[in-house]
């Protein structure tokens, strides 16, 4: 049985390393490009599967997730009040948290090339509440920034932006907003609160 498990844990990495290589090399304009952002991309990977590692694979809290994504900042780009986030108590399955980890790696990536974290002023805030209606639980969570430079809306659909808009959707029936505002880049997820959120293996 660890055997099994195992081996399915390595092949799904595997096929993650090399959507990942492959996304970033048609969006890469030049061997550098690629090189740092695969690397990045791929230290972001690591970073979950040590969070998951930790807690027998059995999931993380999205508070957790949120921090870790932060954690490289911290110090250098986020100084106390940079940077915030809050919401309740929120336990997702491996897959759930290695795709979010990937998702605010991207947004957090972003914010520092172009956004809140490239200046001495911006601030970023993270919240995320539940909603509940007749159609079950929905996770809402938002990511926004503000005091960054002036964002104007990217002329071409890079990896990030692509990732956040189809992995979300293809894996957990979500929708996602990006706004390109003068304060700042707003996204908005909303992912229903299922089985697979929360429990995916």
């Amino acid at each position: 049985m660890l055997l099994d498990e195992l081996n399915h844990r390595v092949k799904n990495t595997l096929a993650s390393v090399q959507s990942i290589a492959l996304q970033t090399g048609r969006t890469a304009e030049t061997a550098e490009e690629f090189e740092s952002a695969f690397l990045a991309r791929i230290n972001a990977l690591a970073r979950v599967h040590d969070l998951l590692t930790k807690v027998a694979w059995e999931g993380a809290s999205l508070a957790d997730i949120v921090a870790q994504t932060l954690a490289p900042y911290d110090g250098r780009a986020l100084p106390a009040g940079r940077a915030g986030f809050s919401g309740p108590d929120v336990r997702l399955g491996p897959n759930a948290a290695v795709t979010l980890a990937m998702a605010f790696h991207e947004l957090a990536t972003n914010a520092a090339k172009y956004g809140a974290l490239s200046n001495d002023s911006g601030r970023i805030e993270i919240g995320w509440r539940i909603e509940r209606g007749s159609e079950g639980e929905l996770l809402e969570i938002t990511w926004s920034e503000a005091g960054g430079p002036p964002i104007r809306p990217p002329k071409r659909r890079g990896f990030g932006t692509q990732f956040l808009q189809r992995a979300l959707a293809r894996e957990f029936d979500g929708r996602v907003n990006l706004r390109f505002t003068a304060p700042g880049l707003n996204c908005r997820m909303r992912l229903p609160l299922s089985a697979k959120l929360r429990l995916a293996a």
